[in-house]
């Protein structure tokens, strides 16, 4: 057993009551949730899926949902101000699963970036390595592998992938244990596409609902089966090929930096952005998309041949303009108030600079 996930293994064997399960929006977060869901369930405990309206944070709304709940379990979201957990911790059992930059958040935190800040390790993965610290984890291997794949976690966790490939072949094929690979070619690709469709297509009502398949179902085949799920896929397969029509006409190219913005209501920006390295190997990606509340969410890439840590890259980024950033060095994100600020930036910076070192 990895040293790290003791206290969540020690939370789980001492809890016996009712408990909340709060998560956000995207493949790893699902698969999480559905873990700690299923856990729960075998371990004699009432588990509930909440999801939070905002994707890396709690949000208001659902801090309030939470004050009915003694014991509380929030994983992969790595966003929510210390004050909120801290005060939500001094009435409230709290168990804290993430793999985001670690806070000062006072309850019981279970981050391997706490140990070592360089390591990239889904919560999906985390998930597992605490189900299986329990209980026989036959049943979750497909869970913990999509979610650790939408994370784009493949690359540094391949043991969850070898005992998947040996235990459920057909999920896998003959394919290498690679990211891009598996994403695009595999059985288990296609699940991680119609899991995120949902999200895409119908909001927190998608994400509630393929949740809540998941965390019911007996194998991946409930999920394959399913009439809804697989109407939304063939819409979103539809979407994205209309969307990178219109992608191919409007992109900005400043440099090494790529610019494109989703104008349409659909949350293609993530899947479009995670698209996109291997058509541009050599680009910087940002696809940025209009929020309801009016600031611009982006997702960063990086091209299959550049380095560049996106985290920081990010990082600095948003100390130079109206932004919010962070993320992983493959994957980040921000928030912006101005995209043109942000496209000015970018013009400034265009050709090799510290920016990117």
């Amino acid at each position: 057993m990895k040293k790290f996930i003791k206290p969540a293994t020690d939370f789980f064997r001492n809890l016996k009551e009712e408990v909340a399960i709060v998560f956000g929006h995207d493949c790893d977060s699902i698969a999480s949730a559905s873990i700690i869901y299923k856990l729960s369930k075998k371990l004699g405990l009432t588990p509930k899926l909440i999801v939070s309206l905002h994707n890396f944070e709690i949000d208001k709304k659902t801090e309030r949902k939470l004050r009915k709940f003694k014991n509380i379990i929030i994983v992969d979201i790595g966003d929510t101000p210390e004050e909120i957990i801290n005060r939500l911790s001094e009435s409230k059992n709290i168990l804290l699963i993430d793999h985001h930059l670690p806070k000062n958040y006072k309850c019981i935190y279970v981050n391997p970036r706490i140990y070592n800040k360089n390591i990239y390790m889904p919560t999906s993965y985390i998930t597992w390595l605490i189900y299986r610290d329990i209980l026989k984890d036959d049943d979750i291997l497909w869970i913990a592998a999509f979610g650790t794949l939408g994370d784009f976690g493949v690359k540094n966790n391949k043991d969850l992938f070898k005992i998947l490939k040996e235990k459920h072949p057909q999920l896998i094929g003959n394919l290498r244990i690679e990211d891009r690979e598996l994403f695009e070619k595999s059985l288990l690709g296609k699940i991680t596409k119609m899991i995120d469709s949902c999200r895409i297509f119908e909001g927190i009502k998608g994400v509630e609902y393929v949740a809540k398949v998941i965390a019911n179902s007996k194998s991946y085949e409930d999920l394959l089966n399913d009439k809804r799920i697989n109407e939304i896929y063939k819409k979103l397969e539809r979407a994205f090929k209309n969307e990178l029509r219109r992608f191919k006409k409007r992109k900005l190219e400043i440099g090494e930096y790529l610019i494109y913005e989703i104008k349409g209501r659909l949350n293609l920006k993530s899947s479009l952005a995670s698209y996109l390295p291997k058509v541009y190997p050599n680009k910087i990606i940002f696809v940025a998309q209009k929020s309801e509340e009016g600031y611009y969410e982006v997702s960063v890439r990086r091209g299959i041949n550049r380095r560049v840590n996106l985290a920081k890259l990010v990082e600095k980024i948003s100390s130079n303009i109206k932004a919010e950033g962070g993320g992983h060095p493959t994957a980040a994100g921000m928030r912006v108030d101005d995209l043109k600020e942000l496209v000015q930036f970018l013009k400034n910076k265009k050709g090799k600079s510290r920016l990117l070192r």
